[in-house]
């Protein structure tokens, strides 16, 4: 069966960038975090240049929040010659938040400014993509937890969520295990999917309808809303 991913943009004749807000940013205790290698390597500087840079500055980095780094591997600079002259030491990155990532790039020099201005703009809608998809995260989970209630209401057992799940996971494009990385327009719909949901159980209850009768009630309606939005069939309903 043919599927189709269900977007805000499909057929709206809007583009996004070629490089992904996951390429750029990383994730580190909840927060968006832009790694030191990935702004040296798209700045076309020596990463250990910016780190040194960033150990100068580091305080005042400080002053704009908590400044992680991390040790990537121990190494030796062999074309000194002799190693046992010379201590190892840990290579690190540093994990800039947006305000540290700004600040950074006013104190470091460099030779190709159109270069740096994609980059800037880049990183400037990753940050801003990864902000609407908290928002949207916090939206989302009160209404996945909602759902589920309303079906075990019903008596659901263990299948019966399962195949809840794959009938949304069909509609939005993902696949088993991928809902944690869902984006925002993913998320989006699911919050207007959980609406469905919630309507159709509370219905359900009212009639008396058994959970497996329920979960086939709301796949027909996902499908139905589904349509509204894309030409092609994006599920099928089984047992």
């Amino acid at each position: 069966m043919n599927q189709r991913k269900i977007t805000a943009l499909n057929g709206s004749g809007q583009t996004q960038s070629e490089v992904s807000q996951d390429e750029i940013l990383t994730q580190h205790k909840q927060e968006s975090r832009i790694d030191s290698r990935v702004i040296a390597e798209r700045a076309g500087i020596q990463h250990e240049n910016l780190v040194a840079t960033i150990k100068v500055n580091k305080e005042r980095l400080r002053e704009l929040g908590s400044l992680p780094c991390q040790s990537l591997k121990e190494f030796s600079d062999s074309k000194q010659g002799n190693l046992k002259s010379r201590e190892e030491r840990p290579e690190v990155s540093y994990l800039l938040n947006e305000f540290q990532f700004d600040y950074t790039l006013r104190v470091i020099h460099w030779n190709n400014p159109e270069r740096m201005n994609l980059f800037k703009l880049d990183v400037t809608k990753a940050f801003s993509m990864r902000r609407v998809a908290a928002s949207i995260r916090r939206e989302y989970l009160p209404g996945y937890h909602e759902s589920r209630d309303s079906l075990k209401a019903l008596g659901a057992l263990r299948h019966h969520y399962i195949n809840l799940a794959r009938a949304e996971n069909r509609v939005i494009g993902l696949s088993a295990g991928e809902r944690g990385g869902a984006d925002e327009q993913q998320l989006g719909l699911l919050v207007v999917i959980q609406k469905i949901e919630l309507a159709a159980f509370g219905e359900a209850v009212r009639s008396g309808m058994s959970p497996g009768d329920a979960v086939r009630e709301v796949a027909r309606r996902m499908e139905a809303f589904a349509t509204l939005i894309t030409s092609s069939p994006v599920m099928e309903i089984r047992e």
